[in-house]
């Protein structure tokens, strides 16, 4: 192919590329893409997937300081009214346990129902002598007329059954904790990444337009961490792009002499991450945040692919002479970064898979250009470079006796280290730490969103699903009474079976019956003949009620609180019992073991999550051991007429060590980010360690290869330096196994990978 039409097709690619990415680009920061995909348990893939994208995922948690306690109070039901409008976005915005209207909710005539009741004279005089404290106590007049329908708060009761347990205190009529104003808003359950987005802009847009006092706006929930986590990620990208950037700028001048150099890199790089975003979008349907930025980073060891030609050409030879000359390294490196992350394909975790796609692509891209294309704009072109001399070769003795310490030292510290590996779940939250403990703090005080000990009841059939989950319940009881768990939220209280609401409908009343109990119970008591006809009428109808169903939740502002612990997926109906306030978690085992019903509906969400991920640590350093195997014999291959290419795996091996040990040493915990990093580590490991082996120049003489390895680890232990500095925890881990990594392979390799004294001369 001609360079006219090698520099076409360039051109149309990279166009057809960015025009696709302009009209279909999504980058989404939810940890799901990052959970496996090929959990064969079904229950703990449904507890999972509801920890995901559970009615919590689409609650924001609304914190209001910085103001007195009137202020807030203000702001705070202001902020309510607004949003309350906005009907289409918001499913409900709630700042208090009180409801107003009960009597409008469509659940209020099935309140007899719902909960149980007493119509005694005694338990009606008790109700009424209360009625006549809340009249005394100036309640509100619509609070009254409501009494006067449900003067036994059966509805009321209902309804603080089933609210959060909260911890916070009720100031003005609103929540409060601490000095801060709460409130919690649920997002239209059907929004999608961008609707999220929104909703989140026009909570803070609405509480600027209301705030005269100066106080301060804290959001948090699922939602508000992602987006937090896609402008950290995004601010990452950016600053080390920068830093790359002037980094780039300081070499290309001060080492090159050329800033045209300089744009024939930026250009390999940035085709090579336009190319694998393209391919990945298109793939994928989006790119998760993390595999964008880790994408883009690991695709920094493209640049070397352009620094070798540019460092093998000279005054006298032509960078297509170059790439001959070197091509069988450039080779190998580019075949071994690959094998490395094809490691990640087939692993169940689709983020993880779209990640090695990325790196794959962009790796390959990176080594077509620099091959066909840098050489085509090279053309004709000198380069008058600043040389960098070879190293002191060392004799073979001194090389083995290093190479054993480097080996021996990290992997003895390393054995003697007693749970160096992360199997925690949270490791995949890309949010910051700050905003983890905020969310915590919140949802720990409104009760809700807390995934902790759970109880999975399921079958094809609604009613039992109740019926179990009914059974589940009254052996949890016997663990409150024996004060093993304070509490558990379960749906039997908020949903009852129909077997439970036709035995309260058979202990309702007859009119007459309920008639004279009323006669009875008001008397000496200052009310009218007939103030409660309408309670007496909705006692009757509610005979003649159908039974409450699921669907009947729909209107009510209860559905929320529903949707959260019953929902139905695949053909199954599925209800979630949490249990909170654990006294003694070996105590609550002892008595799950002891239970037939609780053991076999029992799950933890962390527990499971967390053998996952422990499995999936022990894949990947399978896949991890079994890949530089693979690369070790694709080496040898390659160089099997020369015996010193052994000498090419000894940095590699030591320099994975080294990083390890160091993350250890700093007191780290090894998590799967540091494990995929590793992937980083080990494609430039061979890179250096293959080119500093191929050095054929006499001790102290100047070194084409030494001249690319040099400026490429510089380049790349900058980079990787600042990305360690990350606010997000994944890209700070990715950041610090990385750098100290390549630090040691580079120093390792100049020792290790060159010739030895005896052995100068190319073979």
């Amino acid at each position: 192919m001609t360079s006219i039409y090698k520099n076409i097709l360039f051109f149309v690619v990279v166009t057809i590329s960015a025009l696709y990415l302009h009209n279909n680009l999504i980058v989404a920061s939810n940890i799901e893409q990052f959970m496996p995909g090929n959990i064969q348990n079904e229950n703990v893939k449904i507890l999972i997937n509801q920890s995901q994208k559970g009615s919590f995922a689409n609650t924001v948690l609304v914190q209001i300081s910085g103001s007195n306690e009137r202020g807030l109070s203000r702001l705070s039901r202001e902020l309510r009214l607004n949003l309350e409008k906005k009907i289409n976005i918001f499913d409900s915005v709630v700042n208090s346990l009180e409801q107003n209207n009960f009597e409008n909710d469509i659940l209020f005539k099935y309140r007899y129902l719902l909960h149980d009741s007493n119509f005694d004279v005694k338990s009606l005089h008790g109700s009424f002598n209360q009625f006549l404290s809340s009249f005394t106590s100036n309640a509100p007049s619509d609070f009254i007329d409501y009494l006067l329908s449900d003067p036994q708060r059966v509805f009321i009761d209902y309804l603080s059954l089933n609210q959060p347990k909260v911890s916070v205190m009720m100031k003005n009529g609103v929540w409060f904790l601490d000095d801060s104003a709460l409130l919690m808003v649920k997002i239209n359950s059907k929004s999608d990444l961008s609707q999220k987005d929104i909703a989140i802009s026009i909570i803070k847009r609405e509480f600027a337009s209301i705030n005269t006092d100066n106080a301060k706006l804290l959001l948090s929930g699922p939602s508000v961490i992602a987006t937090e986590a896609r402008v950290n990620i995004k601010d990452t990208i950016q600053y080390v792009s920068i830093a790359l950037s002037v980094v780039m700028l300081f070499v290309f001048v001060f080492v090159y002499r050329s800033p045209y150099l300089l744009i024939l890199a930026a250009t390999t790089l940035s085709t090579a991450i336009l190319i694998a975003m393209t391919l990945t979008q298109l793939i994928f349907s989006q790119i998760h945040g993390i595999a964008l930025a880790f994408g883009i980073t690991t695709l920094g060891v493209c640049l070397d692919y352009p620094l070798h030609i540019f460092s093998n050409t000279s005054t006298t030879i032509s960078a297509k002479t170059a790439v001959k000359n070197i091509f069988t390294p450039l080779k190998i490196g580019a075949l071994t970064s690959v094998l490395a992350y094809s490691s990640l394909l087939g692993t169940g975790f689709d983020g993880f898979t779209q990640l090695a796609v990325f790196s794959i692509i962009g790796l390959l891209s990176a080594f077509v250009v620099s091959v066909y294309l840098v050489p085509v704009w090279m053309q004709g072109y000198k380069i008058n470079k600043r040389e960098v001399l070879t190293g002191r070769l060392l004799p073979l003795i001194p090389k083995i006796l290093i190479s054993f310490l480097i080996i021996l030292l990290p992997v003895s510290y390393l054995s003697y280290q007693d749970g160096i590996f992360d199997v925690n779940i949270s490791q995949l939250n890309p949010a910051s730490e700050e905003s983890k403990k905020v969310d915590s703090k919140l949802r720990s005080a409104l009760g809700v969103g807390e995934v902790g000990h759970i109880f999975l009841i399921s079958n094809q059939n609604l009613d039992m699903t109740l019926k179990k989950s009914h059974e589940v319940e009254q052996e949890l009881t016997k663990l409150v009474d024996k004060s093993v768990i304070k509490d558990f939220t379960g749906v039997s209280s908020l949903l009852p079976s129909k077997k439970m609401q036709e035995k309260r409908l058979e202990n309702l009343p007859s009119e007459q019956m309920l008639q004279n109990n009323i006669s009875l119970a008001v008397n000496g008591l200052p009310f009218k003949k007939g103030a409660f006809n309408n309670f007496v009428s909705d006692v009757e109808n509610a005979k003649t009620m159908p039974l409450l169903a699921q669907k009947d939740f729909e209107m009510s502002f209860m559905k929320g609180r529903l949707q959260s612990i019953l929902f139905h997926q695949d053909g199954n109906w599925y209800s979630l019992i949490r249990v909170s306030g654990i006294k003694d978690v070996g105590l609550l085992n002892k008595e799950i073991d002891d239970s037939n019903i609780l053991k076999n509906t029992y799950y933890s969400v962390t527990v499971e999550a967390s053998n996952i991920m422990e499995a999936y640590l022990k894949e990947t350093w399978f896949r991890l051991i079994t890949m530089l195997v693979l690369i070790f014999i694709a080496v040898l291959w390659f160089s099997r007429t020369n015996k010193r290419r052994i000498w090419i795996f000894i940095p590699v091996i030591s320099s994975v060590l080294i990083s390890l040990s160091f993350q250890v040493f700093l007191g780290n915990s090894i998590n799967i980010f540091h494990l995929l990093s590793l992937l980083l580590v080990v494609g430039l490991g061979f890179d250096y360690s293959l080119f500093f082996n191929y050095e054929s120049t006499k001790s102290g003489a100047p070194s084409n290869s030494a001249h690319a390895v040099t400026i490429s680890a510089i380049t790349t232990i900058i980079t990787f330096a600042i990305l360690s500095f990350s606010d997000v925890n994944i890209l700070s881990s990715i950041g610090q196994i990385v750098a100290v990594g390549v630090l040691a392979c580079f120093i390792i390799s100049k020792f290790i990978s060159t010739p030895t004294l005896i052995s100068t001369n190319r073979l």
